[in-house]
């Protein structure tokens, strides 16, 4: 079956191009395509070269070409169609229509009757959606408080909203549901958090107690042109805190560089840091699921209270 270059074929255009409908299912049987929602297909080929991002893209584009011209991606489906980075990619393609009832949910699809308008709707890379400022006070509003940070964390970081744009979009949101909830989580929202692992911690210390760090403070060792960023500061205690995911490895390396390489460059970058005096505590997505970690923490800032200042200069 020939796209034209296109991603996506329905049923009704591959007929209208000659295919017949013995072709489709035979083709399907090679699995030269796949089907991506009833009627709808795409290349396997494409389907397999994507990851569960993509995957749910390629869905959303699907179900939009399968729904009302009102219709718009919505939630944490226009959370991706924006670029936002989700801790969990949604199960079902989000929608948002123009009605304030009818909303429902199906096997392959939530459709949300949140009383969307036009001032709501962006259109990215042809895909009607919701507007970045909307789509973070949709999900402050319905997600579980760590998930709506995360997302909202990425969107202010991606400079995609503004706290004014996502508390006026809030505002304007015909559902009063869980709006305090809401208002919480935008409370909490700091946009120089850098990826998801970055959320997440700040949300692990601030449901157990640890004092709030300083996020991606500049620090010069004292040769006077060395210098780093860590992901968590605490100055007065001498405290640095870094979270270690495996896509934080992959933004580190060099061009040709290995894993194994940037392990080495990190550590050597930590023992620089240990020699200045600061204490350097390290924690993976696993630590996130344990109060152990806590417990380190709040251990290591008490033993800092009261000592030596580290031999480094903040810059800016």
């Amino acid at each position: 079956m020939n796209f034209y270059g296109e991603q996506l074929l329905s049923r009704r255009d591959a007929l209208a191009r000659g295919a017949t409908d013995a072709e489709i299912k035979a083709a399907l049987a090679r699995r030269e395509i796949a089907v991506v929602r009833r009627g709808i297909y795409v290349p396997a080929a494409v389907l397999d070269s994507l990851d569960s991002t993509g995957r749910h893209l390629l869905e959303v584009r699907a179900t939009l070409l399968a729904s009302a011209p009102a219709a718009a991606a919505a939630h944490g489906s226009a959370a991706l169609v924006h670029g936002m980075s989700l801790w969990r990619v949604p199960e079902r393609v989000h929608v948002g229509i123009p009605r304030s009832s009818g909303g429902h949910v199906g096997r392959h699809r939530h459709v949300h009757a949140d009383g969307l308008t036009e001032r709501d709707v962006d259109v990215i890379d042809g895909l009607r959606c919701t507007s970045a400022a909307r789509t973070v006070a949709d999900l402050a509003r319905t997600l579980p408080f760590e998930d709506a940070v995360c997302a909202g964390d990425s969107a202010l970081n991606r400079h995609l909203v503004t706290p004014e744009s996502v508390r006026e979009s809030l505002i304007r949101t015909p559902s009063h549901r869980r709006r305090t909830a809401a208002e919480s989580a935008l409370d909490f929202l700091d946009g120089r958090s850098e990826s998801v692992g970055e959320s997440r911690s700040r949300v692990y210390l601030h449901h157990l107690g640890v004092p709030c760090p300083e996020l991606q403070v500049t620090l010069m060792l004292s040769d006077g042109r060395t210098t780093f960023r860590p992901d968590f500061l605490w100055e007065e205690e001498g405290v640095i805190g870094e979270f270690d995911g495996v896509s934080k490895y992959s933004a580190l390396a060099r061009p040709g560089e290995s894993p194994a390489n940037v392990l080495v460059r990190e550590k050597r970058r930590e023992d620089l840091l240990r020699a200045h005096g600061w204490t350097v505590v390290r924690w993976t997505w696993a630590d996130l699921t344990s109060p152990q970690l806590g417990r380190e923490l709040r251990r290591v800032l008490a033993a800092g209270c009261g000592g030596a200042r580290p031999r480094t200069t903040r810059v800016g």
